[in-house]
């Protein structure tokens, strides 16, 4: 998604500095996007490049699976490095607008049925949604111009082989978003107007994307004409359920693929890859 955020920032106009590991693959970057190798937990690395910028799109942290497995990596990185971000803002751009992508992992797994909302408190119960927490709070506590972005399970509208084993139950609750509505999400953050209630804000697809986890994979199949029944799910509940959009979507924008048009989407992409 960075490369996408990279592409769509560019397009409206603005400068962009993409900063990544010097391994990233930096090819083919849009124009108005320079590469700007350095490393994340590099206090020098990220004053060069947040010093006099208008805005900070930070999206760079360790993941699950090796979030979980490389527990002091992941800390330096997702912790440890967005303390480096805010701090560098706060001497070298204290006038940016800092967009943090965050997950709604941080709530941990629901323990009902019932719509999650902002102000639920942090409930994290694996190394990545803590390392998370931990990071929004110094992001909110920052005391800079912010948006925090907890961003639902991101759908990808081409073809994927699909997991070893489904990241939820079949009967739990699973309101995804769809790649682009994430990635508008991310670009409307740098200049939306802003108020108490969007500056943090549940990242998901709205009442088209509301459903079950064996519904969306029964959807899946169907595309591929593979038996649902053959579908094997985690043996506990993944941190997904419904989100309340609390006037998020209002002041960015983002949501703009419904589920039936991913499915349209997706199918495509299948339809294309069998006439290869």
């Amino acid at each position: 998604m960075g490369r996408l955020v990279c592409a769509r920032l560019a397009s409206d106009g603005h400068v962009v500095k993409a900063f990544d590991l010097a391994t990233a693959n930096f090819a083919d970057l849009p124009q108005g996007v320079t590469a700007l190798p350095g490393d994340l937990t590099s206090v020098e690395d990220i004053q060069a490049a947040v010093e006099g910028v208008d805005a900070v799109v930070h999206l760079a942290a360790i993941l699950p699976p090796v979030a979980d497995k490389l527990i002091e990596l992941t800390q330096r990185v997702n912790v440890c490095g967005t303390q480096i971000i805010v701090d560098a803002i706060k001497s070298y751009a204290p006038n940016a607008r800092l967009v943090f992508s965050s997950s709604v992992s941080v709530y941990g797994t629901p323990v009902n049925d019932a719509e999650i909302t902002t102000s639920q408190p942090y409930a994290p119960d694996d190394n990545y949604a803590k390392t998370k927490a931990e990071s929004e709070q110094i992001v909110v506590d920052s005391g800079l111009d912010s948006c925090v972005l907890r961003i639902s399970g991101v759908s990808i509208p081409i073809f994927q082989e699909p997991p070893a084993a489904w990241p939820f139950l079949p009967d739990q609750k699973i309101e995804f978003v769809h790649r682009d509505d994430a990635v508008n999400a991310i670009v409307a953050g740098v200049t939306a107007e802003l108020d108490d209630s969007s500056r943090i804000v549940n990242v998901s697809g709205g009442a088209s994307w509301r459903t079950t986890g064996a519904k969306y994979v029964t959807d899946y199949f169907g595309m591929i004409e593979v038996d649902p029944a053959d579908a094997i799910y985690q043996s506990e509940p993944g941190h997904f359920a419904w989100y309340s959009e609390q006037g998020g979507n209002a002041a960015l924008d983002y949501q703009q693929n419904s589920y039936p048009q991913f499915l349209e989407q997706l199918q495509a992409d299948i339809d294309r890859m069998m006439e290869e």
